[in-house]
């Protein structure tokens, strides 16, 4: 459900309305009515210098605003984003008839779609995937990962690409057989 962000709806509908009063306001200040002639004749007069200038200001006055209320709410959107917390995991009934697997059915020559990369990346959206390797049992990848502004150490991961999103592996056992079959590969 999408709050509704009061400050931010306030401040840009005050901007749509300082620009739109403005320059009306504008137009009517530019214009101004002289007498000339020996018979004081009227003649409208529109002053388009004052009306610019007018204009102008009233237009980046709106615009300040409006630029503050999508700074606002791009604050809101951050201030609400789901945060995600990869809590380590209890053997779960997956990872248990994983691991009571026979061998023969563990080892299935498979390769890594384009779904399953893009699940991956969503993952590891804030680090910098270096490698995406599928391992020997299906539906399970390695992944090699380097944080974006951290010294250069790259961490493996285990993934399970089977379900909707990607997930990472935080069962030991499966970890540590897959890693030893990817680093003797």
């Amino acid at each position: 459900m999408l709050q509704k962000n009061i400050i931010g709806n306030i401040l840009f509908y005050s901007g749509l309305i300082v620009i739109i009063t403005g320059v009306i306001s504008a137009y009517l200040n530019a214009n101004y009515v002289s007498y000339s002639g020996p018979y004081g004749e009227e003649e409208m007069t529109f002053e388009w210098r004052f009306f610019f200038q007018s204009a102008t200001q009233s237009i980046f006055n709106g615009m300040i605003l409006i630029a503050f209320s999508e700074f606002i709410k791009l604050l809101d959107g951050w201030k609400n984003k789901k945060i995600q917390v990869n809590m380590p995991a209890t053997p779960s009934s997956d990872y248990s008839n994983a691991l009571e697997m026979k061998p023969e059915e563990k080892l299935e020559a498979w390769s890594i779609s384009e779904a399953d990369q893009k699940k991956i990346y969503e993952l590891y959206a804030d680090q910098a995937i270096l490698e995406i390797t599928a391992s020997d049992w299906k539906g399970y990848c390695i992944v090699k990962l380097q944080d974006y502004d951290g010294p250069l150490s790259p961490n493996l991961k285990v993934v399970d690409v089977r379900n909707a999103s990607a997930e990472e592996v935080h069962h030991p056992e499966i970890i540590q057989k897959l890693l030893s079959s990817y680093r003797n590969a």
